[in-house]
Formats: structure tokens, C-alpha cells, sequence
């Protein structure tokens, strides 16, 4: 089956009363080979649904097939079938289902998007979300057995309540939990995203790609605003401003192309 991945990947969240984590790993395995098929695909999604400023935010991740039938990656499926016109968090749940019943379901294969969101002092979890309450920890895919056995699980359940001096405290401890799993679990990569989403001013949003040299993973942040995808944008502004000063200003920063953009804001068919 060509692209098939199975349900390998390692995917872990964290809900705490100063706001929501997400990490998710990069690699891709054929099943049931567990051949190598790619090392750097971007399974995660940040978005934010409308009103500005209160509305909810959620962290997405996925594991099981990595394409979809017509090859399009995963990744990409699920932000090109979110974007587009501005819903509210509920009518894009309904949205997603639909389409996964139309172009996953009928092939059988094996596919969970895990979604983690925030509202407030809420936080939620699942396609029709279910309030977890402020302290909520999940892990999935096929590195979440190891997670529990080894007990890396618990060290995350036991720091629920308490606040970190600093979020990328935890975010290293997920990033770490990863790497320590991916050594035992082939089917999962050693660098991994984590993603904050802050549910307060007390601390900010950010979002990091945890790798060690000889990592290789390109420079992907996957991310609707209020159904606006801002991913390709985000990645051409990084090459050109690489590039500028790379060559420290000898080359233009040229402005975006209209017609791409248009393109990339449409909501898949």
C-alpha cells in the first residue's frame, strides 16, 4: 500500500492551568517493513478560531497513514482541509469529520488527529471536546506504550500542578521524553516539535523544533489564523530573510507572490 505509515509516531500533550503543550516526532515508516519513508514530516497544526483575543486556539497532531490517496501528505491534508472560511471550533470539527469519512474512511486505513485546545480557563480534548479540567496529560502512537512502561508517563502526571519558572522547562522534558523513546522505538524520529499555546498574559505562546547535529529537519510552522494559512507565507519570508542576510542586504527582499498566496488560502476541494 503505497505511503502507508500505520500508526507509528509519538504524539504528547500536556493541559495546565498556564496553558496547553503539544509534541509530536517527524518520522515516517512504511508498514509493516518499518522501512524509512521520511524523517522530517510535519504532523502538527497551530490554530486560532475567531473572535481575536478570546476565541479557541488547538494544537493538532496525527498519527497512522502518512498520505492521503491521492498522495497528498497528511500534514498538508489538514491544514488545506481547515483553512479557508472563518468557522467557529465546533463547525470546523464537523468539517474535519467529513472529510476524513469521505477520503480516509473508505480506504481502512488507520488514521487518530489529536486535538488539544484552550478557551479561557478551559481546556479540551478529542473531536467533540471534552473539558479535562486545568491538569490533563495524553500520549499516542506507537511510542506511547513506552511512555507509560517506562514511566515517563508519571513524571509528566506529577508536574500537572505545578507551574514552571519558565514553559521551556517543559517543553525540554517533552522534547527529552522523545528522544529517550525514539532510542527504543524505531518508528519514532529523535527530534521532535513542541508547541505552547499560553492561556494567560502571564507567560507568551512559542513553538521549537528540538534537534541535536546531524538532525536535518526544514523550517515548517503550520498555522491558520482565523482560517487564514499562514505556513507557505511564514516559510517564504524565512528564505528571503535568510538569504538577505545571508548575502547582508546584496539581495532584495522581493515582495510575495499574490497569485501563490491566493492559491494557498483556498480550503481543499
Amino acid at each position: 500500500m503505497r505511503g502507508y505509515s500505520g500508526p507509528v509516531t509519538l504524539i504528547m500533550g500536556m493541559a495546565k492551568a498556564e496553558g496547553i503543550y503539544l509534541s509530536a516526532d517527524f518520522r515516517v515508516t512504511e508498514q509493516p517493513s518499518r522501512r524509512l519513508v521520511d524523517d522530517a514530516a510535519t504532523k502538527f497544526l497551530t490554530i486560532h478560531y475567531p473572535p481575536d483575543q478570546t476565541g479557541p486556539k488547538a494544537l493538532m497532531a496525527y498519527t497512522g497513514v502518512a498520505f492521503a490517496p491521492d498522495g497528498t501528505p497528511m500534514g498538508i491534508w489538514l491544514r488545506e482541509t481547515l483553512r479557508g472560511e472563518s468557522e467557529v471550533f465546533d463547525q470546523s470539527m464537523v468539517q474535519l469529520r467529513q472529510r476524513l469519512d469521505r477520503d480516509i474512511a473508505p480506504k481502512r486505513w488507520p488514521l487518530a488527529v489529536n486535538a488539544l485546545a484552550l478557551q479561557g480557563d478551559k481546556r479540551y480534548f478529542g473531536y467533540v471536546m471534552r473539558d479535562v479540567g486545568a491538569e490533563f496529560v495524553f500520549a499516542n502512537g506507537s511510542g506511547a506504550a513506552r511512555v507509560l512502561a517506562e514511566g515517563h508517563f508519571e513524571r509528566i502526571r506529577k508536574l500537572l500542578s505545578v507551574r514552571p519558572r519558565k514553559v521551556q522547562d517543559h517543553m525540554n522534558l517533552l522534547a527529552a521524553i522523545n528522544r529517550k523513546v525514539a532510542a527504543k522505538t524505531p518508528t519514532v524520529s529523535p527530534h521532535c516539535h513542541v508547541s505552547y499555546i499560553n492561556g494567560d498574559d502571564s507567560t507568551s505562546s512559542t513553538s521549537r523544533t528540538f534537534t541535536k547535529p546531524g538532525d536535518s529537519v526544514p523550517f515548517e510552522m503550520p498555522m491558520l489564523l482565523f482560517g487564514i494559512d499562514l505556513t507557505d507565507m511564514t516559510r517564504d519570508f524565512q528564505a528571503r530573510s535568510e538569504e538577505f542576510f545571508r548575502t547582508k542586504g546584496a539581495t532584495a527582499m522581493a515582495p510575495l507572490d499574490e497569485d501563490s498566496i491566493n492559491k494557498g488560502l483556498k480550503r481543499r476541494p
